[in-house]
């Protein structure tokens, strides 16, 4: 094998664990929230990642205290850091109103919004392949949807609407978040801005948080806590780890097929588990709204490749030819 292949196969493994560990987060999350509030779940999330954060940046001496010096800077930290822990307690919020399933699909608009946003307050270009990719992914979640838009199955309408509406508030906030992180990578590296934003997110839940409730937990239930935590560093460490072997555009592509595996991992977790665990049973519409979901993230990352004007018109040419 080849170091050029060798390294695609790296970075695709990389990023599929991402995926892997992403796909599982809400179906952890539902467990844990039964038994701890949201302030407090997200509060042992912070701190767990700005401890183990902060010793490899204090092991490496890069530990940014220059930041306290520009306060330009440090204003931007502290927004992101207010919308990355309200993107965290919307989510956890809203995982009380509707199933793991659902919420993956809802918050695949956060990397949609985040281009929105993007075109908005960095003047990026908004091309073809993001634009077809969303309106796909626009109609996937309206098709996925189908049954509670129609008929309400398995869901209270007042509980799916108000689930939604928060879903929507984490993805904007993400959305807002990225944005504000992608302006601070210039001056920092991704590790030192997430770890003062860990850090920052971890004084803001101190007061809301009952870390005490921990002592009642039984070992299933600290299990699954700890992979919670534990799930932001190995999640986010692997995506930046898939980075140095794949192009971006690659790695959110293989990102895309997180809400698949939560629908997989979900329904695995029914047959295995059913007193524990119950999956959302979807009709044939929602699984092909759950495909264009899929695809719309695809083309949004790829797009601007497969609807290149050189591909259009190798097409052209092959229909031409096949009348």
């Amino acid at each position: 094998m080849t170091q050029v292949a060798n390294s695609s196969v790296k970075g695709l493994m990389l990023a599929l664990t991402t995926a892997i560990m992403w796909g599982l987060l809400p179906l952890a999350l539902k467990s844990v929230l039964t038994l701890m509030d949201a302030y407090t779940i997200t509060w042992y999330r912070f701190i767990f990642a700005a401890f183990f954060v902060g010793l490899l940046l204090l092991t490496k001496r890069r530990i940014p205290l220059s930041i306290v010096s520009h306060p330009k800077r440090l204003k931007r930290l502290f927004f992101a850091a207010i919308f990355l822990s309200l993107n965290y307690i919307f989510y956890l919020s809203a995982l009380h109103f509707v199933p793991a399933e659902t919420a993956q699909m809802l918050i695949q608009m956060a990397p949609f919004l985040m281009i929105v946003g993007g075109v908005i307050f960095i003047k990026e270009h908004f091309s073809r392949g993001q634009m077809v990719g969303s309106v796909v992914l626009i109609s996937g979640l309206i098709l996925f949807f189908n049954q509670q838009f129609i008929a309400n199955v398995g869901l209270g309408n007042d509980a799916f609407i108000t689930g939604f509406f928060i879903m929507l508030a984490a993805a904007a906030t993400w959305a807002a978040y990225a944005i504000i992180q992608k302006k601070m990578l210039r001056y920092y590296s991704s590790n030192q801005v997430m770890w003062c934003i860990y850090l920052s997110s971890t004084l803001f839940f101190l007061p809301l948080a009952t870390p005490s409730q921990i002592t009642s937990l039984n070992i299933s239930a600290l299990l699954l806590l700890f992979f919670c935590c534990a799930n932001t560093l190995i999640a986010y460490g692997t995506f930046a780890k898939s980075l140095e072997y794949l192009p971006t555009a690659k790695v959110s592509a293989t990102l895309a097929i997180t809400p698949l595996l939560t629908v997989i991992f979900a329904t695995i977790a029914e047959y295995c588990w059913p007193q524990h665990f119950q999956a959302q049973h979807l009709n044939m519409l929602a699984y092909i709204g759950a495909g264009f979901v899929v695809l719309g993230s695809m083309l949004t990352a790829l797009g601007d490749k497969i609807l290149s004007k050189k591909n259009i018109q190798a097409i052209k040419r092959y229909l031409s030819l096949s009348k």
